[in-house]
């Protein structure tokens, strides 16, 4: 049994996990509790997910579809939490996760049902990354808002590290897991496929238009029974024409409901392909959901002051063709150049001429060899300035236009 006491003694302690600094508790349930963590070496924000396995039979279960992880870390859908790492600490089996942000459906719920707008917007994006897994043979079987986590506009899915992957011969599910207001009936007989998880999106879709779930506990057990002439009613003020997609997604039985999960948005006016325009109000523009920009912790700061970095707008698609930027032209051109040229070459004559006098008669004492020797003096001097009238003309013809 995994000692507990001593790992929420140590999990703070730096490098607990390697490469990452844990920051503070997300949140929690029955099987793990997640942690805010930022990876040191780039400064990014991770969510680090610590399982309970306190049962030997779960641990061992858990332990073997942890295996399975590999296949979900390829995984790379705008809708989906991504799963960056696994490992183990103190017997405590770990997953590292995107940071999808702190608010989840759920906490939106908690004031009451969206706007249309806000329901459809937050749904489609889940069907879509549902949809996602089920392309990769992978089913949730544990679909709620407190495993929808918003930024921004921006949904994703998180919580399915542990779904079951499902062989070519292996299509249900032999283990019940899930919360009771979200699960689809046929779980509770042991046995179910992935349109357990359109039963699920069904209940989401209802729970965010009303405010609350189709149907309650019934009895003294926590199972919301239903009985099977129920039908789904949606009360006035809610759009009417999603009524017959949720009653079939509803349908206590699976083969009744939306074969797919494409199906079922394509009943709803929408697109099953990541990141397409999202109708959120009949005869209205579609939209884009926009994400929050993302934190980015400050390399060196002892405090770990965290920067917001802007999404790089995407570059234009005009058709026009990219220009090559050209050196700068410059003043004077072919002729400024030439006559600095020459300059200098009067300049390098008068230096010999100069030079050679003043060392041919400086040695002698005669009053005769005066004049010379002054004249070699201002040869020089006039080097000088043919020098300094060089440089200035150099510079002169090449400055930039």
């Amino acid at each position: 049994m995994m000692d507990w006491e001593t790992f929420y003694q140590r999990f703070r302690t730096p490098d607990f996990i390697p490469g990452y600094e844990i920051l503070h508790r997300l949140g929690g349930g029955a099987f793990g509790e997640v942690f805010k963590a930022r990876k040191t070496s780039i400064g990014k924000t991770f969510a680090i997910k610590f399982l309970k396995l306190d049962e030997e039979t779960q641990r061992r279960m858990v332990e073997r579809e942890l295996e399975q992880v590999r296949h979900l870390a390829g995984i790379d859908h705008p809708n989906l939490v991504s799963i960056e790492d696994m490992g183990v600490v103190m017997d405590v089996p770990y997953l590292v996760m995107g940071y999808a942000g702190e608010e989840t459906l759920a906490r939106k719920l908690r004031s009451g049902p969206l706007t249309h707008r806000d329901a459809m917007l937050y749904f489609v994006q889940v069907a879509r990354g549902v949809s996602a897994l089920h392309d990769r043979r992978l089913v949730h079987f544990d679909l709620k808002p407190s495993n929808v986590f918003l930024r921004g506009e921006v949904a994703r899915v998180g919580d399915y590290g542990l779904a079951k992957l499902m062989g070519e011969s292996d299509m249900t599910l032999s283990v019940g897991r899930g919360t009771p207001q979200y699960m689809a009936p046929e779980i509770l007989k042991g046995r179910a496929d992935h349109r357990a998880d359109i039963y699920s999106l069904g209940v989401i879709l209802y729970e965010a238009l009303v405010g609350q779930v189709p149907f309650e506990a019934t009895g003294s057990g926590p199972i919301p029974l239903r009985d099977s002439d129920v039908e789904v009613e949606l009360p006035e003020g809610v759009s009417q024409a999603l009524l017959e997609p949720l009653r079939k997604a509803l349908a206590e039985d699976p083969a009744a409901r939306h074969a797919t999960v494409s199906e079922l948005l394509v009943d709803l006016g929408q697109s099953v392909q990541a990141g397409a325009a999202i109708q959120v109000e009949e005869g209205s523009a579609s939209i884009h959901p926009q994400a929050e920009p993302e934190e980015v912790a400050v390399a060196g700061s002892p405090e770990s002051k965290r920067v917001t970095q802007e999404p790089t707008p995407a570059p234009p698609r005009s058709g026009v063709r990219e220009t090559v930027p050209v050196p700068p032209a410059s003043r004077g051109g072919i002729v400024s150049g030439v006559g600095a040229g020459l300059v200098l070459a009067f300049e390098v004559l008068f230096s010999l001429v100069g030079g050679g006098l003043r060392w041919a008669f400086a040695d002698r004492e005669a009053a005769s060899n005066a004049p010379v020797i002054q004249l070699g003096r201002v040869v020089m001097l006039l080097t000088l300035l043919f020098s300094a009238g060089a440089l200035l003309l150099f510079a002169i013809s090449n400055l930039p236009v």
